[in-house]
Order: C-alpha cells, then sequence, then structure tokens
C-alpha cells in the first residue's frame, strides 16, 4: 500500500511524528524524503530590481513618483 503522509514533527530520539491518519505504534514504514528543487534565491543582490526596472526603459511624466495616486486615481493625464 502506498499512501502519502506528512510529518509533523521529527523528535530528538529520531523518530517522527505523523499527525493523520496515524499509524499504528510500531508499524515498519520505507520512507522516501524529497527535496525541494533549489530556488533561486535574489537576496545576494541587493537592488536587483532596479536593474530590471532600468532595462524595462519605462515611459512617464518626470512628476510620476511624486503624484502616482493622481495619476492612477483621480484622471490626471499622461
Amino acid at each position: 500500500m502506498t499512501a502519502i503522509r506528512e510529518i509533523t514533527k521529527v523528535k530528538p530520539d529520531r523518530t517522527v511524528e505523523i499527525a493523520t491518519p496515524a499509524l499504528p505504534p510500531g508499524e515498519e514504514v520505507e520512507v522516501i524524503v524529497l527535496l525541494p528543487e533549489k530556488r533561486q534565491n535574489n537576496q545576494g543582490e541587493p537592488y536587483a530590481f532596479l536593474k530590471v526596472l532600468e532595462e524595462a526603459r519605462l515611459e512617464g511624466p518626470p512628476d510620476w513618483s511624486e503624484n502616482l495616486e493622481e495619476y492612477l486615481y483621480h484622471g490626471r493625464k499622461l
């Protein structure tokens, strides 16, 4: 029988606790550990998003950052 169970706790004595469905005490199991794929970590390069914005070549009025709400919500023309 194959069943997927979520391990909720690894105890100091290297036993595991499984929430639901519970296994009977002493039940023999085979455990397969799947490691998550390595995620890209952008935290190593601060302000990396500025490079993306710069490469996007966005165009807008010079006061865009100061009056963004006016442009978005109050109909001020770009």
